[in-house]
Order: structure tokens, then sequence, then C-alpha cells
């Protein structure tokens, strides 16, 4: 292991990973993506005047001092534009019709009274005009955007029927360790069920990135490298789940590094998660520790904020603040697991070790708490949500 470096000094080796490019894909495959370039309007929004009634539309210098108003016609969502009405007709209209050019007023039904707008109506009212929402050449969603249902529907309504999105990184997975049996298999006494493999591929699958190579290395330098190459060869990202730390049979420094020479950093001042490791690839590589508590704090402070830049948007943590915290750490920060409590705040639940995973059940999340010499009690905390 390397000097210790801080959780911000990782920060800024991890964010010089290039963003992965985009890709276009149609509208249903495309919600929960991030937009790769802007959507723009190719006409005005709405295109034309019109009206948010069911009712009659006319103009309004042209109503009769007495007496009904003589309807013409019906004008429904879809029609041409019809011919222009005579002094004291109007037009019975639906909503989302355009309002023809020498109407200026929309009244509804319930405001008729004997065929006439009853008293209070006024010029103009129940029009949407045309441009209001959006002029053509205006940006209606900027470069960057989380893709939801209305992106979706902007899309389709500037003529798209695909959406240029930022490529999602193409993940490849490797867990290690003799000692860990599938988990559908029942262990030996001296053996353990892989938890570390199902756990960060339910997350990555959560995302939506594709997993290239999901494998299980022994702790063995000839199979484990071996897998390692077959790891390598299709994906944007390699995670390996234990074997970094200074065991003697941890190899996963000495394979990588004849693969992929020296990481930017091996050692983090955290807890849990020091051994942590990254090369900068292609494709890049975390190491991440073996115990499912340090796995899941790592994955959670470093890989996702990575995998976000890679994919074209900077992640910004949540801030909060906290009550009853635990005294923090004196060279370390503390990668604490957080549990909501009863009055919507989170609390703290630490586990006894970074391999108790029980007792870290129901947790959301982590805060990071910095190390006692930086750690300042009124100021907000970074959040990192596991999902």
């Amino acid at each position: 292991m390397d000097r210790l470096i801080s959780t911000r000094e990782a920060d800024s080796l991890t964010a010089r990973l290039i963003a992965l490019g985009h890709e276009s894909l149609p509208l249903a495959q495309s919600i929960g993506r991030k937009l790769a370039s802007p959507l723009i309007a190719d006409r005005d929004f709405p295109p034309y005047q019109r009206a948010m009634m069911d009712g009659v539309a006319f103009d309004s210098s042209q109503i009769p001092a007495t007496g009904p108003l003589v309807i013409a016609g019906l004008h429904a969502a879809g029609n041409h534009t019809p011919p222009p009405l005579r002094p004291g007709q109007a037009w019975e209209i639906m909503t989302g019709a355009q309002v023809p050019h020498d109407c200026d007023t929309v009244v509804p039904y319930e405001h008729l009274e004997h065929g006439r707008p009853r008293p209070g109506w006024r010029s103009g009212q129940f029009i949407h005009p045309t441009g209001s929402d959006a002029r053509a050449g205006d940006t209606l969603v900027a470069a960057g955007s989380p893709i939801g249902p209305i992106e979706i529907a902007i899309a389709a309504s500037i003529g798209l029927d695909q959406i240029k999105v930022t490529r999602q990184a193409r993940i490849a997975l490797l867990s290690t360790g003799d000692e860990a049996v599938p988990p559908g298999s029942t262990p030996l006494p001296w053996q353990i069920r892989r938890s570390n493999g199902p756990m960060l591929e339910a997350i990555l699958h959560r995302r939506g990135n594709p997993l290239v190579f999901h494998d299980h290395a022994p702790d063995d330098p000839d199979n484990c490298g071996a897998l390692l190459d077959a790891a390598l060869l299709d994906a944007d990202l390699l995670l390996v789940c234990g074997g970094i730390s200074k065991g003697k049979r941890d190899h996963i420094r000495t394979l990588l590094e004849a693969r992929l020479g020296p990481p930017a950093f091996h050692g983090v001042a955290q807890r849990p998660g020091k051994p942590l490791a990254f090369w900068p690839g292609p494709p890049a590589v975390f190491a991440l520790p073996g115990n499912p508590v340090s796995v899941l704090a790592t994955f959670t402070r470093h890989v996702l904020p990575a995998l976000s830049r890679m994919e074209g948007h900077e992640p910004i943590p949540s801030r909060i603040s906290m009550k009853d915290l635990p005294a923090p750490l004196a060279d370390f920060s503390w990668l604490l697991t957080v549990v909501p409590g009863p009055d919507g705040t989170l609390q703290a639940r630490p586990p006894a070790n970074s391999g108790d995973f029980i007792s870290v059940a129901g947790c959301i999340g982590l805060v990071e708490l910095p190390p006692a010499p930086l750690f300042d009690p009124t100021a907000p905390l970074a959040f990192h949500p596991f999902l």
C-alpha cells in the first residue's frame, strides 16, 4: 500500500476520467439517461394560438349589443383554418383547436347564457398565445439534464423519435477469495457465501449499466490473472472486490500493475475502505477491499461519483446536518452509514466492523465525517445515497 491520501485527493485523481461519449436511443429507452445535446425548439410553442376551453370563439369588437351569437359552425382541434366570421358570428370551438385569426376571445360553455357571454368576460381570455411558451430556436432542455417523462414529451414534440444520450459505462465485476462460495451452495464450516458480487450487480442493474463480465477468482495468481485479462477486454470500468490489502495471498495489485502500470493511488485515509486502489486505465479500475461494508462504502463514496463523471454528469453530493454524531476519527475520514430516523432526519448506525453488514440493514447511504482536525460541528456533511 502507498502513502495514504485524503478522500479529496482521491476525488481529484478519479475526476480525470474521460467522458464516454454518446449514443442515440429510441424515446422509450431514453428515460433515466442524461441528455448529450440540448433539446431545441423547432417551431414556436404553441405553434398557433390555442383554445384553452371548450366553448365559443369570436371577435370581441364584433359581438352584437343584444341577442345571441350566431354559431357559424364547429371548429375542433386539428381542423384547417376556417373562413372569416361575419359580425355577430362565433365559432363553437374545442380545447386545443387553433383559434382563428379573426377571433380574440374564448368563452366557455358554462359562461354562456341565452347564447351570449355572461357579464364579466374579457377580451383575450382562454387563449394560449402563439410562442408564449417558447420561440423557435430556444433551448428547451439543457445538455446534461436527466431525462424523465416531461423530457420525453418535449423531445417528441420537437420531432425526435430518438434522443442523443451520454453512453453508460460497461462494467466488469470480479470478486475474489477462496473462502467465498456461490450464494446457492452449502458452505463448509470455514467458508462463506459470496455477497459482494450480487450486491454490486444489483446496484449496477438499477443504474442501467451493462454488466459485460461477472466472475469470481480464487486466490491464485495464474487463475486470477486469466480472469482479469478476460474482465479487461470489453469494459469501460472494472471493479475488483478483495485481494488488494497486504496479505500474502492478495495478488490484485501485482497482477494489475503488470497490465496497467502503477495505480494512481493505493490507500485512502478513510474508514472503512483504507486499501482502496485506482487505475485510470483504460479501462479504469477500482480495486475495493473485500469486506462487505467496505465494498459498499467505497463503491458509494468513490465509484458512483466516478461513474457519473464518465457518463457526462458532475456529481454534487447533498449536504445535511445531523445530530448525535459520534466523535470524528483522529486522522481518517469516517464513511458513516446512516438510517432514516423517526422524525425524518438521518441517524448514524456504524457497524461493529467492516465485515458486519447485518447491523447496517436498513441504511440508505453514508455521510462523510471529516477527520478531527478538519471537523466543523456547525458545517453540513456530505451525504452519499446507496441508490
